[in-house]
């Protein structure tokens, strides 16, 4: 008797499970391109896709420092790969209680773990800061920056110690005191070594069982090293999730795979445009314009992302060394500290793999990213036709921002722009033909170049969709409205009859 009970106890949970109600929840990335984070819930078993951080625009419509209960209860995290817009926040998580499990490709924890150590992440936490009194006065004195900390094992080589009255983001503390405060690397370090515990890899292709009912596998997404797809198969019901895919014209990372079939497609759509299409002689172009402008004695800026884009730009100008189309003698510096961290990381993997997976198998075979005469390094000599890269790659910040005024004043200076950008910032401006950006009056020669995309165009989103019924249900994500708007107009044209468009905290439920 009491076996068939357990029988029909047992019996009743799985039906119970397998009609339950899966849904998905976007708390960010939804009518905008930033901020990616989505919490899956089949029957109360919660995991999260993604907890980015707001960027740019995104960040005045929501809070980087807020964290609903909802997302810290998960029981799981799935990081599809390592841009701050994907795992950005996952320090505010873990800090708010988070104790799920941490699910990523192995390359995707290295170099998450590595920008958290960099304190990537730890300035949107709300906390008491605490800092030096003697280097605060240095710091106001020379407009130099400040280290704020939080845990208390600093305090023992601090004689004077102020503190902040109320818990506030280091930007509040910076904007309060209007000192460039820094956050502690030790107090980072100390902190990632924490998130660290909680990530289990897995490499691609490869189902992973999370619980009794919910498997998932992370499939290639060809975007920057470790980047995935993922797919959870729940009970047999199966939800995707793109990632950031690649644009196909990658050197370093070649093509994404195309995923199996799903039921509930979550597809980004950060480019949604039908009529730019993208070649591999573009790198010619991107070739044959820098090394004229070398040869009549300009010097060559290329304002770049940190990450993934400088050390693409770097390999192209391995390449033009190589054939021949640059002298080897020509100094490059890369300048961007942040971006020299990844490229360290990037030079690391080549030489301890013959066969990884983060590159592309040529990649492994060269070894390095890195041309002749490469100088990662902050001090630039400009008494001579140079390459210089910085970052950010729209002008307004970092390194790119501190060469502005002197570099864009000058007419022997190329600007070669390789990543979007926005057309409010100084970048967009330069090439909408204004010739005054924030004071500064630009004599300089701009020109984009599209090809260095880490981002799918129509094109390949088609191909990446191959393998799909025409009557999925495919949300629109990781995209600006009208983009949004723009895709699901595309892909209905292409016969898809299901498509929508994800908006923010509104559920998607699954058909039964």
């Amino acid at each position: 008797m009491k076996k068939v009970f357990l029988l029909i106890i047992s019996f009743l949970f799985f039906v119970s499970f397998a009609f339950a109600e899966i849904s998905v929840t976007p708390y960010g990335a939804a009518e905008i391109v930033s901020g990616s984070c989505f919490l899956v819930d089949a029957d109360g078993e919660k995991a999260l896709v993604d907890c980015g951080i707001f960027i740019g625009d995104d960040s005045n419509l929501y809070s980087n420092s807020d964290m609903p209960q909802e997302l810290i209860d998960a029981k799981y995290l799935v990081i599809t790969h390592a841009h701050l817009d994907h795992c950005g926040r996952v320090p505010l998580l873990v800090g708010k209680g988070f104790k799920g499990t941490i699910y990523s490709t192995p390359a995707t924890k290295e170099l998450a773990l590595a920008l958290f150590k960099d304190r990537n992440g730890f300035e949107i936490i709300k906390r008491k800061w605490y800092w030096s009194k003697v280097q605060r006065e240095k710091a106001e004195t020379n407009l130099s920056t400040a280290i704020a900390h939080w845990h208390s094992d600093c305090k023992e080589n601090i004689k004077s110690v102020e503190y902040s009255d109320t818990d506030i983001t280091l930007e509040e503390l910076r904007e309060n005191t209007k000192i460039k405060f820094l956050a502690c690397k030790n107090c980072c370090a100390k902190d990632t070594a924490e998130i660290e515990k909680l990530f289990t890899t897995a490499d691609y292709d490869k189902w992973i069982e999370i619980s009794a009912n919910i498997k998932l596998k992370f499939i290639n997404a060809g975007h920057i090293p470790g980047s995935a797809s993922v797919i959870f198969d729940i009970n047999g019901k199966k939800v995707l999730f793109s990632g950031d895919l690649g644009s196909g014209y990658s050197r370093l990372g070649g093509e994404f795979s195309i995923p199996e079939k799903a039921d509930m497609i979550f597809m980004e759509a950060t480019y949604a445009n039908d009529k730019t299409k993208l070649n591999f002689s573009d790198y010619d172009v991107f070739q044959n314009d820098l090394a004229k402008a070398l040869e009549k004695g300009k010097t060559v800026w290329i304002p770049a992302l940190s990450f993934n884009r400088t050390q693409k730009v770097l390999y192209e100008i391995k390449l033009m060394k190589e054939n021949g189309k640059l002298s080897k003698e020509v100094p490059v510096y890369s300048v961007s500290p942040s971006a020299n961290s990844i490229t360290e990381i990037y030079q690391k993997e080549l030489k301890n793999n013959k066969s990884g997976v983060w590159f592309a198998e040529e990649i492994y075979k060269a070894r390095t990213v890195l041309p002749d005469k490469a100088n990662l390094k902050k001090n630039v000599k400009f008494d001579k036709p140079l390459i210089l890269i910085s970052s950010s790659g729209d002008l307004d910040k970092g390194m790119s921002a501190r060469f502005a005024p002197t570099l864009l004043p000058r007419k022997d200076v190329f600007v070669m722009l390789v990543n979007y950008v926005s057309p409010k910032s100084a970048a967009g401006l330069l090439l909408s033909g204004k010739n005054k950006i924030n004071g500064i009056k630009s004599g300089a020669l701009v020109k984009k170049y599209d090809i260095f995309s880490d981002h799918a165009g129509f094109d390949m989103i088609q191909k990446w969709l191959s393998n799909q019924d025409k009557n999925a249900a495919v949300y629109i994500i990781h995209s600006e409205k009208k983009s949004a708007e723009k895709m699901e107009s595309l892909l209905k044209k292409k016969g898809l009859s299901n498509v929508l468009k994800a908006s923010f905290k509104e559920k998607a439920v699954l058909a039964r």
